[in-house]
């Protein structure tokens, strides 16, 4: 009778140690998710920098390998809820490539650290209100649920002012406004001056309107999340600027006065972007704007358009018959036909491990441009002023000449991280032009842009350009 009591007691034990390993097999099945079906539960970064610091030091007490965690890439992953009143049940921290289930984040990160994090506790309110809404009360920015499964890599896109993984994006600035329809892949885009030849803003006297419109799908799984077409090809006009000339008691009087012009007719402008199907990092750009009018004389409101005193005594002759009659006593200065042809590579570091933090994209080629002058004078006799391109002394015609108005490079760079930000530099024209931009909050950024002659200043040219805008950057 005893040694049947011992039996069933060793029984009982054995049944009791393997309920507690199939307890402990179906917890670590709850605490260990499926990457596959992630992007279904709510998930956010990090962008606190308190619980930055204090989430990153617990991953290292834990015993993660620094080189692993990052403090800017913080991810938090939990389990779907439907009342407001109840606080997130988080299964997921991610620090960096570093992990930690439910388990280990009860184990390791303490109740009141878990408990700001779910929103049961509250971070920054001092005095919350009873019967609060168990919100976050920190610095998060929320990831959709139909975004990839990396932070990352929804952020992984060539043009940050026109992201491919929205499904409706808008932005607007000084420089350019941008809207995004649908899944179409379609873009309609207004571009205030002429960055490809170093004249932003104003300073180049026009502004384009285009449609960009997909033409090939990337078949490659690989790279096709971030670069979702071979071909981007665009179309559209460009127009003249009547702004910038007199800007005296008005809001941009701080920025220097416009000296270029684009002529009366309007551009058309087109282009693509052609990315090679066997590596569609690699790809080449062509940009064409060719104006639609023919040199000719013109009347012209002369208050609308930037020109400077004819050299010398203040007057030009004519060279023909008119010589003597008529005084041209101011000279315009208009552009051409500008066009670049260039090879870029899109690069983005340690891409092999789905890491898609910092960007580059690289364009080397080639540059041209005509640029003209014209004679503005007087008519009496028709009480008119007058555009005229022929006939006249001294009047210049610029094209490129030498190596460095042939040559167009451009670098730029951005870091795709929390808060992203971008800065490129460009040769072009013989000019360089900077631009970068810094976020104050998601959804709206600061854009500067400065261009900077590197030979001498040709009469049509500003010593330094600067300019800066806001910019609303929207998406769905």
């Amino acid at each position: 009778m005893r040694r049947l009591l011992y039996l069933v007691i060793l029984i009982l034990s054995l049944l009791s140690i393997e309920a507690k390993s199939q307890k402990r097999e179906i917890l670590d099945s709850l605490t260990t998710i499926d990457p596959e079906i992630r992007k279904y539960f709510p998930r956010w970064k990090i962008c606190e920098t308190d619980l930055q610091i204090q989430l990153y030091m617990a991953f290292r007490a834990v015993g993660y390998d620094e080189k692993k965690l990052s403090k800017s890439k913080i991810e938090i992953l939990s389990a779907p809820r439907t009342d407001p009143y109840v606080s997130y049940d988080i299964l997921l921290i991610t620090c960096g490539e570093a992990t930690m289930n439910s388990t280990e984040i009860a184990a390791n990160l303490g109740k009141k650290l878990t408990d700001i994090l779910s929103g049961e506790d509250f971070y920054a309110t001092k005095t919350p209100p009873q019967s609060e809404l168990r919100s976050r009360d920190y610095c998060y920015i929320d990831i959709p649920a139909e975004n990839p499964i990396s932070a990352t890599e929804a952020d992984a896109i060539v043009d940050f002012l026109k992201p491919s993984n929205a499904k409706h994006a808008f932005t607007l600035s000084l420089f350019e406004q941008s809207l995004k329809i649908g899944d179409t892949g379609f873009w309609l885009s207004n571009k205030v001056g002429n960055d490809e030849i170093g004249h932003p803003f104003w300073s180049a006297g026009m502004a384009k309107a285009t449609l960009q419109r997909p033409l090939y799908a990337n078949p490659d799984s690989k790279t096709s999340n971030r670069i979702p077409y071979l071909i981007d090809a665009f179309m559209g006009a460009g127009y003249r600027l009547t702004s910038g000339v007199n800007t005296n008691n008005t809001i941009l009087s701080w920025v220097t006065k416009r000296k270029l012009n684009e002529g009366d007719g309007g551009k058309l402008i087109a282009g693509l972007d052609f990315n090679m199907p066997f590596h569609p990092q690699f790809g080449v750009h062509l940009n064409a704007e060719i104006p639609l009018n023919t040199l000719k004389q013109e009347s012209i409101d002369q208050t609308k358009w930037a020109t400077r005193t004819a050299p010398g005594d203040g007057t030009v002759d004519f060279t023909d018959e008119r010589q003597g009659v008529l005084t041209v006593s101011d000279i315009a200065t208009v552009v051409r036909a500008t066009g670049q042809f260039s090879a870029f590579y899109y690069l983005w570091l340690n891409e092999g491990k789905g890491d898609f933090e910092n960007f580059f994209r690289f364009d080397l080629g080639i540059n041209y441009y005509e640029i003209r002058e014209f004679g503005v004078y007087w008519d009496p006799t028709k009480q008119m002023t007058f555009l005229e391109p022929f006939g006249i002394s001294g009047l210049n015609t610029y094209k490129p000449n030498e190596f460095g108005d042939w040559l167009y490079a451009k670098v730029e760079y951005r870091n795709q991280s929390i808060w992203p930000f971008g800065a490129s530099i460009q040769y072009s024209n013989q000019t360089v032009l900077g631009r970068i931009y810094i976020p104050l909050v998601s959804w709206l950024y600061i854009e500067a842009k400065l261009a900077v002659p590197c030979r001498g200043i040709r009469p049509y040219e500003s010593k330094t350009f600067f300019m800066i805008s806001p910019v609303l950057r929207l998406t769905i």
